[in-house]
């Protein structure tokens, strides 16, 4: 298992911890994290853009899209729901040029009590922790 930390801008992160966000996505131009490294048990962190940790999931399952076609979106897109991407009214548009996908079914999520600082001055949107990282 591996633990990954998810920056998350709202109302995304609120929408995880309530359960009402079933899946995370990851669009990118280039090859990152999580894109072909993330796998079904990891444990990924959600820190508030910004903020704080407040909370954390359970990877269920996991699916990667590589050199993104037309068909490849329209498969994606029927989850659109469970992505929330109406939270966004121009969510496909500003992914169209994406060339990677990361698909994270999400499990057991828990919000933390307690949201804590995590020391992070980059601009990742997405982390993969080392085992000594107090993540």
């Amino acid at each position: 298992m591996r633990k990954h930390l998810a920056i998350l801008k709202q109302p995304y992160l609120d929408y995880i911890l309530s359960g009402k966000k079933t899946i995370e996505s990851r669009f990118s131009k280039v090859r990152c994290a999580p894109f072909g490294i993330i796998k079904a048990g990891d444990v990924v962190l959600l820190k508030e853009s910004g903020g704080r940790v407040k909370g954390e999931f359970e990877v269920a399952k996991v699916s990667f899209f590589e050199n993104i076609s037309f068909f490849d979106l329209c498969q994606i897109r029927k989850y659109e729901n469970e992505i929330c991407s109406y939270l966004e009214e121009d969510f496909w548009i500003s992914r169209s040029s994406a060339r990677y996908v990361t698909l994270l079914w999400i499990k057991n999520v828990r919000s933390y009590p307690e949201p804590y600082a995590y020391p992070k001055q980059d601009r990742r949107g997405w982390v993969v922790l080392k085992d000594d990282d107090k993540g």
